[in-house]
């Protein structure tokens, strides 16, 4: 008696690994961007815990932010390091750069669409004061001087992964505004003109577009703006 054992031919094997490969290939670039959106929302979101408890433990230990000194007029740097020094001993910093570059990228910072270039970049921007988180985020403070009609008092660019790339609007690049009800993560709806046209619209080539794509990330927890125009939704945050 002879015993027949069933095997596959190379052909087959071939055949099956060829096939393996071609899946591989169509979902495996998916799932890293699906896991690189996860860990900006997530960076994001532990951003925005820190400054909203150093914004309340500054109040608690300072008074309400209308009865700061938050510097002598808005739009200078005397201001806006006033401002950072309220939050500074609240946070846990790895780089106090204040008035001088270093703490955010030394490339050109570029808007949502990904070509257009932002119109400043804040590692050298004369008014706004700066520091690196230890857990790797870039802030960039701006003072208005006072707490204006709107109860705006300033506002904080964030980095969420200091000088690494890309260095973009609305991807790793978000802004906020600081308030006299805390922190408030921008969207179209809340991103005043006098501040610029922040933007967060799919496709659009302004040099401003993406910074007000803050509050969609926080509450979405995606970066749908990025693939499709979500504008309908967009106008309801």
């Amino acid at each position: 008696m002879t015993n027949k054992t069933k095997c596959f031919t190379l052909s087959e094997v071939l055949i099956t690994l060829g096939i393996i490969g071609v899946v591989a290939a169509m979902t495996i670039p998916t799932l890293m961007s699906a896991y690189r959106e996860k860990v900006i929302v997530n960076q994001l979101k532990r951003t925005y815990s820190i400054l909203s408890q150093a914004y309340k433990l500054s109040v608690a230990e300072n008074g309400e932010i209308e009865g700061w000194d938050i510097g002598p007029q808005e739009n200078s740097m005397e201001s806006a390091l006033k401002l950072y020094l309220m939050f500074k001993p609240y946070m846990k910093i790895s780089e106090d750069c204040g008035e001088k570059a270093g703490c955010f990228s030394n490339n050109q910072y570029k808007a949502l669409d990904g070509k257009t270039i932002w119109a400043w970049n804040p590692d050298i921007h004369s008014k706004y004061a700066r520091c690196r988180l230890i857990e790797g985020s870039s802030l960039a403070f701006w003072s208005n001087g006072k707490c204006d009609d709107n109860g705006i008092c300033g506002a904080l660019l964030v980095d969420i992964n200091g000088s690494n790339m890309p260095n973009q609007a609305g991807v790793d690049f978000f802004r906020f505004h600081i308030t006299t009800n805390g922190i408030v993560p921008l969207s179209p709806n809340n991103a005043l003109a006098k501040y610029g046209r922040h933007l967060c619209k799919y496709k659009d080539k302004s040099n401003l577009n993406g910074a007000s794509c803050t509050k969609w990330v926080l509450e979405k927890g995606n970066l749908d703006y990025l693939r499709r125009d979500v504008s309908a939704q967009m106008s309801k945050l």
